[in-house]
Parts: C-alpha cells; sequence; structure tokens
C-alpha cells in the first residue's frame, strides 16, 4: 500500500472510533433555544434581564400651593383684575411668596403685581 491511502485509512478509523472527538466539536450543544445554544440564550438574558424597582420618593408635605385663575378688586382699577393661576410658596403659617403676574382688567389693560411675600391666598384682598 501507499503511504497516502495508508494514512487516509487511519484517518478515517480513527474519526469512526472516537465519534464525538472532532465532528462533535462542530455541533451546537442541545442545550438552548437557538442552534447556537448557549451562546444566544445568554446573550438574550443579559439584554432582556427585569429593570430594576426604586423605592419611592419620600412624600414631604407640600411646601407650594396652586392659586387658581380668578379676578379679584384692586385699589384704583375701576373694573376686577384677571389674575391668572400660579404657584405659591409657603414660607411660613401666614406669609407666603408669590411670584410676579401680570393681572388684565376687562377692558385689556394689563396691572404687573411684583414678587414678594404675602399673607396667604385665603387671608388676602389682592392677589
Amino acid at each position: 500500500m501507499r503511504w497516502s491511502t495508508a494514512l487516509v485509512i487511519a484517518a478515517v478509523a480513527a474519526g469512526i472510533g472516537v465519534p464525538g472527538r472532532a465532528p462533535g466539536q462542530m455541533r451546537s450543544p442541545t442545550v438552548g433555544t437557538t442552534p447556537s445554544g448557549a451562546i444566544f440564550d445568554r446573550l438574550h438574558d443579559a439584554t432582556t434581564r427585569p429593570v430594576p424597582q426604586v423605592a419611592p420618593p419620600a412624600v414631604r408635605p407640600p411646601d407650594s400651593t396652586w392659586v387658581p385663575d380668578r379676578f379679584v378688586q384692586v385699589p384704583g382699577a375701576d373694573s376686577p383684575v384677571f389674575v391668572p393661576g400660579h404657584w405659591e410658596r409657603r414660607l411660613g403659617d401666614h406669609e407666603v411668596y408669590t411670584p410676579p403676574l401680570t393681572g388684565r382688567t376687562r377692558e385689556g389693560g394689563t396691572v404687573d403685581f411684583p414678587a414678594g411675600t404675602r399673607p396667604p391666598v385665603n387671608e388676602r384682598q389682592v392677589p
């Protein structure tokens, strides 16, 4: 026999005699849902983890109060003035900070109210 024929016969015999070696490395393991098995399963698991839950924020007593749109009578104006809704920040039991506001009269004029500290809305006459 020639050496090349003997070498081919030996390689085939080694492949038949040890079936799980070289051909087994090319096959994917039967564990897993895809042909590539565990690699894609690990990738899928890493990218579809649930979002961590965050504890709800601690509830603080409100320091701001919403004052809705309203009409108020202002000294020096003939008709009530429309004051838009706004937030007022509580500073104390009988004191709030009011942002600068622009009111409108029924005739179309404007009245500017500067920012400052005032009594709460239920205790005062003007915005």
